[in-house]
């Protein structure tokens, strides 16, 4: 089974944020909003592949559309 996080930086700390259905399921479970490394590697240890979303860089380009 795939899981599908997102990893974003937090005051220069990267924090991983579940992307899909599954990902937010087993982060409920662990009680939190985001996984941490710790759970990321109980989550592989159990036979999940962990897939992580890139999200576009964040530009000025988007404004262009305002």
């Amino acid at each position: 089974m795939i899981i599908t996080i997102k990893i974003e930086k937090n005051y220069g700390i990267e924090t991983a944020y579940p992307s899909c259905d599954q990902s937010r399921l087993l982060a409920k479970l662990a009680g939190t909003k985001t996984l941490t490394r710790h759970a990321l590697d109980t989550i592989a240890a159990l036979g999940y592949t962990i897939h992580i979303e890139h999200a576009a860089p964040k530009t000025f380009a988007y404004l262009a559309g305002a």
